[in-house]
C-alpha cells in the first residue's frame, strides 16, 4: 500500500484526574502506539488533551483534520473511573465525526467495568464504543491494527486480558509522537512521567491494580530501564524537571532494584529529582543509601498509623512491624539526606474515631519528632474504586464494618470527586464526622511539616510546593465545599429509593441520606465562616470593622440556592434563580457599599433589590438592635424566601415591591441598591431625605449620591462594577454591561 492508503489510528488521552494535568508523557499510549506500528503497517497519532488546551481551544474536528481528515481507529483512554463520563462524551463526538471508525477504550476503569462500555450508558443512550480492552493494551491494540490492515473486523467486543509478559521485548516508546507538545509541556505539567514495570502482586484493599487481571511484577531489565529514561531526557531535556516513575510498584525484586539504582547513580539523567513509589517493607538502609547516590526520592503508601487498620487494609504483607519499619526508613532518610513522601487514607472502611486519633499520634512522632524530617505527607479521603478488593467484596465489607456507600455506582454521576468519597467508614463513624476529623486533626501536622522539613538538597522547592498543596487541601475552603456537596446531594437524592447500603436502587425500600437543615449544621457553619474569613483576606479586605465582621460572620450559605452552595464561601456573585437576573452579590460588594454608606450601629437602612435577604442580614448585624433595615425585592418568590430566612431578625422588615415605588421608602437617609439602575431616577433623589446618602450601581459604575441639608446634590464614582440589570418596568436606561459579566480590572464590586 502507498503511504496515503495506510490505515490511520488516533490514541487520545482525555485529560488528567479532576481536570488537572500534573504529569507529562502519557507513556501508556506511547507504548501502545509503538506496539501497533511494529505489528502492522499503520500510522498512529497520539493526542494529549491536557497539552492541547495549552495550545488553544480543543476542537476535535481540527484534531481529525490534522490526521488527514480521517481515522480508521480511535482509542480513548479511560485510565480512571473519574474519566468515565468524559470518555463517553468524547466517544460520541468522535463517532459523529468518524462514523466508520472503530472506537476502542481501555484503562483501569475499562478493565474493571467493561460492561459500562458495551451496554446502555447511564443517560439511557447507547455506548459509542465498538471494543473494550481489559488489562495491558499492547496486544489487543496490535491485533486491532492488524485487523485494520487485513480488512477483517474482530467479532468480540471485549478484548483481553492479554498481558505483556516481558516489557523488555516490546518496542521502545516513540517520544517524538509528543513533539507537538514539547513547547508547552511546562505549562501543563509539574513533572515528567515514565513507566519501567508492570503489575503489583500485593492485595491492598483500596487499589484498582487487580482490575487489570495480571498482578505479577514484570519489568524492563535495569540497563534497559535506564536507557529508556535517557531517551526521554534526550527528547524533553529533564534538567528543569522532576521525573516520576509511575510504576504501581517500583523495584519489587531486591537484585533488580539495586542494580537499577547503582546503574542510575553511574549514569544519571538530568532530572532535578527522580520520584517513585515503593513499599516500605522492601527497603533496607542500603536501598536508601543507593537512592541518595542516584538522586531518587521514594514515596510510600503508608495508609494508616493504626496497627489494626493497617492490617484491615491488607497493607502489611508479611511484615509484623510495618509501622516500626516506616520509622526506621524515615530515620535512614533523615540521616542520609534523602527526601521522601508518605500517603495516608482517612476513612477507609472499618475506620473509627479511635483509629484516626491513633494515626494522628503516630504521624506526630513520624514527622514532628526531634531532629526534624526529610519527609512530606499527603492525606487523602478514602475513595471506593471499582475493581478494587473492597468493591469486589463490597457486601462482605459492609457486613463486617458497617461501611455505607451513599451513591453507587458514583462514576455514573457528576461531582465524581465528591461521590467517590461519600462513604460512611463504619457503623461507628459517618462521612461527615470523618471529614471533620480529617480537617481538624491532620491540619496541625501538615502545617507543622514546613517548619520540621530538614531536607535542603536538589529540588527542595518541589517538595515544599507539595507540602504547601497538602495544607491547602485541608483548608476551610475545601472543608466547606465538601460539606456543601453533602448538602446538595442529600437534597438531590431526598426520597429516591436506595439499597440497604445507601446506594441508589429502583426497587429498595430504604431512603437516601436525609437533608440536614442548614441552620442546625454547626460543622458546616464553622468551616464556612473560616472559609469566608480566608476569602476576604485573599481579596485584601480588612474584616476588623463592623462591616467586615458582619460579612464574615453572617452565614451566606443560608441565602443561596442549594446548587450554588459549594461556592457560597467564595467572594463572587451567585445566581438566585435559573434566569440569572437576580444574584447575591460578591462579599466584597457589600463591604464596599456599606462602607460607602458609612453604615454604623443605630442606622436605618433601606436595601433596594434585596434578593433573598443576605445584604439585609449583614446590614442588620451592623446597625444592631437600635437600628432597622427594610429590604425591598420585586420578585415575590425571592421576597418570600427572604421573609422566611429573616423571620428571627427583629430589626428587619421584608417588603415585596418595586424599588421605583418611592412611597415604600420615602424619607430614608441611607439607601443601598443591589442592581444596576442605569440612570439614577430623579424621583429617587426627591425621595431621599435631606442629609441622606444613596449608593447605587449606575450604568456600570458604583455611584455615591449625597443630598445635602440645603437640597444640593453631589455625586461621585467609586469605580467600575457589574451588577444585574434593573428588572422593573419603570427602569429608565439599560445598563451598559450585560448581567453576570465580571470585570477583573474593576476596582470596587461585582454582583
Amino acid at each position: 500500500m502507498t503511504r496515503a492508503d495506510r490505515p490511520r489510528a488516533l490514541l487520545v488521552w482525555p485529560g488528567g484526574l479532576f481536570a488537572g494535568g500534573a504529569n507529562f508523557g502519557v507513556p501508556q499510549l506511547l507504548a501502545m502506539a509503538s506496539a501497533m506500528k511494529a505489528a502492522a503497517d499503520v500510522e498512529v497519532d497520539v493526542v494529549d488533551l491536557d497539552a492541547e488546551r495549552a495550545l488553544g481551544p480543543v476542537v476535535l474536528s481540527e484534531i481529525v483534520a490534522r490526521g488527514g481528515g480521517h481515522y480508521d481507529l480511535v482509542g480513548i483512554a479511560c485510565y480512571s473511573s473519574y474519566d468515565y463520563l468524559k470518555v463517553l462524551e468524547l466517544g460520541r463526538s468522535f463517532r459523529a465525526l468518524l462514523p466508520k471508525a472503530w472506537l476502542v477504550t481501555g484503562g483501569y476503569h475499562a478493565s474493571a467495568r467493561p460492561g459500562d462500555f458495551t451496554g446502555q450508558a447511564p443517560d439511557g443512550g447507547s455506548s459509542p464504543f465498538d471494543f473494550v480492552v481489559v488489562g495491558d493494551g499492547e496486544g489487543p491494540m496490535s491485533r486491532l491494527a492488524s485487523a485494520l490492515v487485513g480488512g477483517k473486523r474482530p467479532l468480540l467486543a471485549v478484548l483481553g486480558p492479554e498481558s505483556v509478559a516481558d516489557p523488555g521485548k516490546m518496542p521502545p516508546v516513540d517520544w517524538e509522537l509528543l513533539a507537538r507538545y514539547r513547547p508547552v509541556a511546562r505549562k501543563v505539567a509539574s513533572q515528567a512521567e515514565i513507566y519501567l514495570s508492570r503489575g503489583c502482586p500485593y492485595d491492598c484493599a483500596f487499589c484498582m491494580e487487580r482490575a487489570k487481571r495480571d498482578t505479577s511484577w514484570r519489568a524492563l531489565e535495569p540497563e534497559q530501564a535506564i536507557e529508556e529514561m535517557h531517551r526521554l531526557d534526550a527528547f524533553l531535556d529533564l534538567s528543569s524537571w522532576t521525573l516520576f516513575i509511575a510504576d504501581a510498584l517500583f523495584g519489587m525484586k531486591t537484585a533488580w532494584r539495586r542494580r537499577f539504582l547503582e546503574g542510575l547513580a553511574a549514569r544519571p539523567v538530568r532530572a532535578r529529582k527522580v520520584w517513585l513509589l515503593v513499599r516500605i517493607d522492601l527497603l533496607e538502609r542500603e536501598d536508601i543509601a543507593l537512592m541518595k547516590r542516584a538522586n531518587v526520592a521514594p514515596g510510600f503508601g503508608l495508609e494508616s498509623g493504626d496497627p489494626d487498620q493497617v492490617r484491615r487494609i491488607r497493607k502489611v504483607g508479611r511484615l509484623s512491624d510495618y509501622l516500626d519499619q516506616m520509622m526506621r526508613v524515615a530515620g535512614w532518610a533523615r540521616e542520609l539526606g534523602v527526601p521522601w513522601g508518605a500517603n495516608v487514607i482517612v476513612g477507609h472502611p472499618g475506620e473509627t474515631e479511635a483509629s484516626i486519633r491513633t494515626t494522628v499520634k503516630y504521624l506526630e512522632r513520624l514527622y514532628l519528632g526531634p531532629g526534624g524530617t526529610t519527609g512530606f505527607l499527603s492525606v487523602d479521603p478514602f475513595r471506593l474504586y471499582p475493581g478494587s478488593p473492597i468493591d469486589e467484596e463490597k457486601a462482605s465489607w459492609e457486613a463486617s464494618t458497617g461501611m455505607r456507600v451513599h451513591r453507587y455506582p458514583w462514576w455514573h454521576d457528576g461531582d465524581q470527586d465528591f461521590l467517590a468519597e461519600w462513604v460512611d467508614p463504619s457503623s461507628e463513624l459517618d462521612f461527615r464526622r470523618c471529614h471533620a476529623l480529617r480537617h481538624e486533626l491532620f491540619r496541625p501536622i501538615l502545617e507543622g511539616i514546613p517548619k520540621a522539613f530538614a531536607y535542603d538538597g536538589a529540588a527542595r522547592d518541589y517538595f515544599m510546593r507539595a507540602i504547601t498543596e497538602q495544607v491547602e487541601l485541608v483548608s476551610p475552603e475545601h472543608a466547606a465545599r465538601t460539606l456543601a456537596l453533602d448538602h446538595l446531594w442529600r437534597t438531590i437524592l431526598a426520597g429516591e429509593p436506595t439499597d440497604a447500603a445507601g446506594g441508589t436502587s429502583t426497587d429498595a425500600p430504604d431512603r437516601a441520606p436525609r437533608p440536614i437543615p442548614l441552620e442546625t449544621d454547626a460543622a458546616f457553619a464553622a468551616f464556612s465562616r473560616a472559609a469566608r474569613d480566608s476569602a476576604l483576606s485573599a481579596a485584601g479586605i480588612d474584616a476588623s470593622d463592623d462591616v467586615g465582621r458582619a460579612v464574615r460572620d453572617v452565614p451566606r450559605e443560608r441565602f443561596v440556592p442549594v446548587d450554588t452552595l459549594p461556592d457560597a464561601h467564595r467572594d463572587r456573585a451567585l445566581a438566585l434563580d435559573e434566569t440569572g437576573r437576580a444574584t447575591i452579590s460578591a462579599m466584597h460588594a457589600y463591604v464596599a457599599v456599606f462602607r460607602a454608606l458609612e453604615l454604623v450601629a443605630g442606622d436605618a437602612l433601606v436595601d433596594l433589590g434585596g434578593g433573598t435577604g443576605y445584604g439585609a442580614a449583614v446590614a442588620a448585624k451592623v446597625v444592631g438592635e437600635r437600628g432597622a433595615v427594610t429590604t425591598i425585592e420585586i420578585d415575590r418568590a425571592l421576597s418570600e424566601r427572604a421573609a422566611t430566612l429573616l423571620a428571627a431578625q427583629g430589626n428587619v422588615r421584608v417588603v415585596a415591591g418595586d424599588a421605583h415605588d418611592t412611597a415604600l421608602w420615602r424619607g430614608a437617609r441611607k439607601i443601598s441598591v443591589g442592581f444596576d439602575v442605569g440612570r439614577i431616577p430623579d424621583a429617587w433623589i426627591d425621595a431621599l431625605a435631606p442629609g441622606g446618602r444613596l449608593v447605587a450601581p449606575a450604568s456600570g459604575e458604583l455611584v455615591v449620591v449625597d443630598k445635602h441639608a440645603g437640597g444640593d446634590v453631589s455625586r461621585r464614582s467609586l469605580g467600575r462594577v457589574v451588577y444585574v440589570r434593573d428588572r422593573s418596568e419603570r427602569a429608565e436606561i439599560e445598563p451598559r454591561q450585560p448581567a453576570g459579566v465580571s470585570l477583573p480590572e474593576a476596582g470596587v464590586a461585582g454582583a
